[in-house]
């Protein structure tokens, strides 16, 4: 290539990145702009809430913490420098995570280009810029933008470092990987694959001298999270303590769905669940306490007697998991993709790439590619990270880190086909297709049908925090028009209607909340203050005395009581 050539290429490669991260730009400046009166984006719950606790924690000055990592660490810190330097400022958080959702797009370019040439690579980095999954998560307080980047990232400096060799790139590979395993726990399996991956691409003359740069990378990390914990909380704990837990809730018997599925004696929010497992493996164990690992162990073998006990419901849930992770589906968790696209997003709802169009192909993109050697490492990964999350349960955020590799795929399978048109390789293009109908059929399956009960509950919530009772009423509301069993969506619709003056809708949320949960201290604490209010007193002196009797440390109950009995003995 002349010194001309190579300056034209070098124009129409940065052109092309330009256009890659322009264009990822503009959309998601666009969603964040149609988001902003949402207020899940600004007074989060659930994982969000969690790690913005968290976060404030460690701005304020609480660096080490007090106890093993329960959760993955490495957002809410970096989380929690951001509010260290510049304050609790939301929206600034957004700006960052989609900057870093944009270079994230031309990393996956840089994937595609390394394995398969340029013309993939363009196309997957295009893709990436457009796929709506991506444009949401990278608008939501949660560590799943950055467990994209980071997978990415080491994809790219491993087959750079291996390709030429180069010392910093390997190195730097592994200290990423180390680094996304405080992300995402699974990622600490990959070391068994990457690992030997980069051996067997080595010259045998070098093989031992470059790949030790990539296990000192990654060492790195890892030491570092584990004595942190053993210093801090007295226990070797490489990352975090709830993998026990987490397996149990995906097969405990109970789990009949293989989504997130937690036992009776947890409560379904991450800033209990830590504790309330801990509360029952005290009880189950008969011992005064236990240590984090030690609980993580005990759910581990509970969840094997739980397996043991119902083998044959253990491998149809297992196997309706592995198929889950393929499907369509955006499976919701913390924040509900569909609720997003229906009250607050245009772009969601424009045909743009979605998992539906892009898994058939990139599967088909991954069979064509099975021999050729770069692909092995996406391959590879793309099978383990499959597997271990299919062990546990499923979450479209969870598989959301396949979405790289399988948009390359992507790439490779839409260029065959094309190739295949122009050659006229008639027997090829139709074998191709029919694979990728294949595929479609398994990722179009109707396995799950998703409701926006917990949904719109959630936004009921947020609004709510917000202050904004006609919204969190009106948002409540919806929540029973789609399931009317939870008594805690009544529970909440009888305090945000309290909030706006509706007392009338206030009393019967509440009191079609004790019908439905009659053992719920909180349903008889707000029907006996309804009560109060509306100047029922003998009714709601029996509501505020089974409050007490279900739950003695109810302060509240108590408060009101007296307030009621003082009524009662005026008249």
């Amino acid at each position: 290539m002349t010194e001309t050539e190579a300056k034209i290429s070098d124009r129409k490669r940065l052109l092309i990145l330009a256009i890659i991260f322009l264009l990822a730009l503009t959309l998601r400046f666009i969603y964040l702009a149609e988001m902003i009166d949402c207020p899940l984006l600004f007074y989060p719950g659930l994982d969000p809430q969690t790690y913005d606790l968290w976060a404030q924690e460690i701005a304020g000055g609480n660096w080490l913490g007090k106890e093993v990592f329960y959760q993955s660490p490495l957002y809410p810190y970096l989380l929690g420098v951001f509010y260290a330097i510049f304050g609790r400022h939301l929206f600034w958080v957004y700006i960052i995570q989609i900057l870093v959702g944009g270079v994230d797009c031309l990393i996956i370019y840089g994937i595609g280009k390394r394995v398969f040439g340029h013309r993939v690579g363009f196309l997957a980095g295009l893709f990436s810029s457009v796929y709506k999954p991506f444009i949401f998560y990278d608008v939501v307080l949660l560590k799943t933008f950055f467990e994209v980047f980071l997978i990415d990232l080491c994809f790219y400096l491993l087959l750079r470092g291996a390709d030429k060799k180069d010392r910093l790139s390997i190195f730097l590979s592994g200290l990423v990987l180390g680094l996304g395993s405080l992300a995402r726990d699974n990622f600490l399996i990959l070391i068994f694959w990457f690992y030997p991956w980069l051996l067997y691409q080595l010259k045998r003359q070098s093989r031992m001298p470059l790949s030790i740069y990539f296990l000192a990378g990654f060492l790195v990390i890892i030491s570092l999270s584990g004595l942190r914990n053993r210093v801090v909380g007295g226990d070797w704990v490489l990352t975090t303590s709830q993998g026990g837990q987490n397996f149990y809730i995906g097969n405990h018997r109970g789990n009949l769905t293989g989504t997130y599925t937690p036992p009776d004696f947890v409560v379904a929010n991450p800033l209990f669940e830590q504790t309330d497992f801990k509360r029952e493996a005290i009880r189950r164990t008969g011992r005064s306490d236990l240590k984090p690992s030690q609980i993580s162990t005990f759910w581990f073998k509970e969840a094997f007697k739980e397996i043991r006990a119902d083998q044959k419901l253990f491998w149809e849930r297992l196997l309706l998991k592995l198929a889950l992770f393929w499907t369509r589906k955006e499976i919701a968790d913390n924040v509900s993709y569909y609720l997003t696209r229906k009250e607050f997003s245009f772009l969601l709802r424009m045909p743009i790439l979605d998992f539906g169009l892009v898994a058939p192909i990139g599967l088909l993109g991954m069979i064509l590619a099975a021999r050729k050697r770069k692909a092995g490492l996406l391959i590879g990964y793309l099978i383990i990270y499959w597997l271990s999350a299919s062990l546990f349960f499923i979450f479209a955020r969870y598989r959301l880190a396949v979405v790289g590799p399988l948009l390359v795929f992507a790439g490779f399978g839409l260029e065959n086909l094309y190739l295949w048109i122009r050659r006229k390789q008639w027997k090829s293009l139709m074998a191709g297709i029919a694979l990728a109908g294949i595929f479609s059929g398994l990722v179009w399956a109707s396995l799950i049908k998703e409701t926006l009960d917990y949904a719109y509950y959630n936004l009921g919530n947020s609004y709510a925090r917000a202050g904004k009772f006609p919204e969190a009423t009106a948002a409540y509301k919806k929540a029973i028009a789609f399931n009317p069993a939870p008594a805690e969506f009544w529970i909440n619709l009888g305090m945000a209607s309290d909030k706006t003056g509706d007392k009338k809708l206030s009393l019967e949320a509440f009191s079609e909340a004790v019908r439905r949960a009659p053992d719920n201290a909180k349903a008889h604490l707000g029907f006996g203050i309804a009560l109060y209010k509306a100047r029922y007193f003998q009714d709601a002196e029996k509501e505020l005395l089974k409050a007490l009797e279900l739950n003695p440390n109810l302060d509240e109950a108590g408060l009101y009581l007296e307030m009621v009995q003082a009524r009662r003995r005026e008249k």
